[in-house]
């Protein structure tokens, strides 16, 4: 949008030109010019800021899904061992009998 609105003005400003505006109007021009593209480079930025941000936080998910994982991993590792055990328990108990 913001790049729509300075070609607009530079548009109004090359239209503007040869059709005779003061000096006053192309100093407001250039003014406004200027500012906008101030408010790009801003802009542009805060978007190149927000990009790194998210960069860095989909780096960390990747991090906490690893660790997830081998969390899992261990996890089912000790059920199966677990389960293994109870079997071999209630077989040592039967052989009491």
């Amino acid at each position: 949008m913001k790049r729509y609105v300075l070609w607009a003005i530079m548009a109004a400003f090359l239209v503007a030109g040869p059709v005779g505006c003061g000096k006053k109007e192309i100093e407001e021009l250039k003014t406004r010019v200027t500012q906008l593209e101030k408010d790009l480079a801003g802009a542009r930025q805060q978007a190149d800021d927000k990009t790194k941000e998210a960069d860095e936080l989909r780096a960390r998910v990747g991090q906490l899904q690893s660790a997830a994982d081998a969390r899992a991993s261990e996890l089912a590792k000790l059920k199966a061992e677990r389960d293994k055990l109870k079997r071999d328990l209630a077989a040592a108990k039967k052989k009491r009998r």
